[in-house]
């Protein structure tokens, strides 16, 4: 008799955690599908998660990856504009009386950087968190990059 009742509880333990632990992988698959799709509202950039926690029981779950961004020669060129369109307002005419003497060098530079490149990576640290009550969502906050993430100060007046 105290060998089935020692069977029972066995198995009954084993199947508690087992409800536990595919509750976890359900809520952690569920956080990365939705912090893939709030970045695709946002963006065309590529989401590589590289871990996801799950901890009491899967009710809070944090995903971390890197956002990767395709950085076209277009984009490459407005920054170098900006830049230069920068350099030139905080440096007065010194700047551009330099620049001028210097244009025909920059023409030969721009010649020989005409070759199109390869568009570069660039990639930044991402991670989200969800809290579960049971499988049913209740928060999802980016944590990174700062551009997503919502500070706590800000989150708690909007809702109020």
């Amino acid at each position: 008799m105290k060998m089935r009742i020692l069977s029972l509880a066995c198995v009954a333990t084993a199947a508690a955690l087992l409800t536990a632990c595919t509750a976890a992988t359900r809520n952690s698959g569920a956080c990365e599908q939705l912090m893939r799709s709030k970045l695709a509202e946002t963006s065309s950039d590529t989401l590589r998660v590289s871990h996801r926690g799950a901890a009491i029981h899967g009710s809070r779950v944090v995903v971390e990856g890197t956002i990767e961004h395709l950085v076209t020669a277009s984009e490459v060129a407005a920054s170098a504009a900006q830049a230069a369109s920068a350099a030139v307002a905080a440096s007065g005419a010194v700047a551009s009386a330099a620049m001028v003497a210097s244009a025909p060098r920059a023409v030969s530079d721009v010649k020989v950087a005409s070759k199109p490149a390869a568009p570069k990576k660039l990639s930044t640290p991402a991670a989200a968190e969800c809290t579960f009550h049971g499988e049913t969502l209740d928060v999802f906050r980016w944590l990174a990059p700062e551009k997503l993430a919502t500070p706590v100060a800000q989150a708690a007046s909007s809702a109020g």
